[in-house]
């Protein structure tokens, strides 16, 4: 179930993908079955592997990406049977995820919080679990720099109060939600392919297979 609260992006169920959590019982009700924990001396979770629901989900019929040649390759990047989620706060992350059963990351690569961690720190933790995929590291560097998709993000947030109030509305919607879910950079980033800076013509050049025809 998709949490009704949350922007979805006019994106087909299908690609409602989660990548943020406020709580553990939000990822219990909305993203899957706990499968194991990871805590600290002082209790805190921080790391959960996942065996999420939407294992099953149908592919939407007018979504290009299901069709596309690479099709089995995308479904297990956005559908895995079992997803990692970290603390945003979290530093061993990357042992954590192999220690939970997910396979040692390819030379290469490295795991990218989908949801950029310094963004979740401007909104107050608002959604402090997060979702890890292995990208390459172009990918990451092209989302993470000044003027990529989670640079422009942050700052937005750094000037929040400057900002339209049809922008502000939008923003307090989102931190309302218990989950927020992949938009079309972040699936762009998942699926390992560079969004790019600025205009984000990765991004630009992917999206169109995200909604039906």
């Amino acid at each position: 179930m998709t949490d009704p609260r949350a922007l979805t992006f006019g994106l087909p169920s299908c690609l409602h993908i989660p990548i943020a959590a406020a709580s553990i019982a939000s990822i219990r009700e909305f993203v899957g079955n706990v499968i194991q924990i990871m805590t600290n001396r002082d209790g805190r979770i921080n790391a959960l592997a996942i065996a999420p629901y939407d294992r099953a989900t149908i592919k939407h019929r007018g979504v290009k990406l299901w069709r596309h040649p690479r099709s089995r390759y995308f479904l297990e990047r956005l559908h895995p049977s079992r997803q990692v989620w970290v603390h945003v706060d979290y530093a061993s992350y990357r042992e954590a995820y192999v220690n939970l059963g997910m396979p040692p990351i390819t030379p290469g690569y490295l795991l990218d919080h989908v949801q950029n961690r310094e963004a979740i720190r401007l909104r107050e933790y608002s959604h402090p679990y997060l979702r890890l995929c292995p990208v390459s590291r172009r990918v990451n560097t092209s989302g993470g720099i000044n003027t990529g998709g989670e640079g422009m993000e942050k700052q937005l947030l750094n000037r929040f109060s400057t900002l339209p109030q049809g922008v502000r509305d939008v923003a307090v919607k989102a931190m309302a939600s218990q989950i927020i879910y992949a938009d079309p950079m972040d699936l762009t980033k998942m699926l390992d392919i560079s969004p790019g800076s600025v205009t984000l013509p990765g991004v630009r050049d992917t999206q169109s297979l995200f909604y039906p025809l």
